[in-house]
């Protein structure tokens, strides 16, 4: 079923995709961490396309405009919602005929598949400060928020965002004001950011790479 998800995503303008079911996350492209929030936004498609069936209409796609980008909702079969998100500018025609090819295949994925939920890869996380440490311990800059002149900061935090970006893509615009709000509440130093925001990034390796990186660009104590 992943492969199903990499094909669409070959697509022009689409980002991720993923395939809830049951209210379970059975496959998905995006990053883990964020598989509460879709579970969340995949029982409000599929109470808007029940209620659009006890209707007796037959709309089996959903449009929900972001920021910057267009997350697609489409019913498939017995609660399963195969959601994709993807650049507003797409060409919906193309997608919509890809997706119509694919639906089989991700029913028969749903029909065959052992369980497998995208959420057990989430314990894994808890390894990352094994690598955070040492990246922190190379540059040591203890600027918390106060320290830095607004426009400053905000030059930083678009830097951060962008090498967070390259990491897991346009999810970075959702997840990092998460992350933002909550390292501000906590006081921490800048350092303290990076590493909140590398928790978002499930490759170990990438994560590793996203705190040198990050560290390394912030102003020096």
């Amino acid at each position: 079923m992943q492969s199903i998800l990499k094909d669409l995503e070959m697509l022009g303008g689409v980002q991720h995709g993923c395939v809830i079911h049951q209210e379970e996350v059975k496959a998905s492209t995006f990053p883990s961490i964020l598989n509460e929030n879709l579970t969340g936004v995949a029982k409000v498609m599929t109470q808007i396309f029940m209620g659009v069936e006890g209707m007796q209409r037959d709309h089996r796609e959903l449009h929900i405009e972001l920021e910057e980008n267009l997350l697609i909702g489409y019913w498939l079969e017995n609660g399963a919602v195969l959601a994709l998100l993807a650049d507003k500018n797409i060409n919906l025609a193309l997608i919509k005929t890809a997706v119509r090819s694919a639906t089989t295949k991700l029913l028969a994925s749903l029909r065959d598949r052992v369980p497998v939920p995208a959420t057990p890869t989430t314990p894994v996380e808890p390894a990352s400060p094994a690598a955070e440490p040492e990246a922190q311990a190379d540059n040591s800059p203890m600027f918390v928020a106060e320290d830095l002149p607004e426009d400053v900061l905000n030059v930083h935090m678009e830097k951060l965002k962008l090498l967070l970006a390259e990491q897991i893509g346009p999810a970075a615009r959702v997840v990092f004001g998460r992350a933002q709000n909550s390292w501000q509440a906590a006081g921490e130093p800048l350092t303290g950011l990076c590493e909140r925001l590398a928790e978002f990034i499930d490759n170990e390796d990438k994560r590793a790479e996203f705190i040198r990186r990050a560290t390394t660009s912030l102003p020096k104590g």
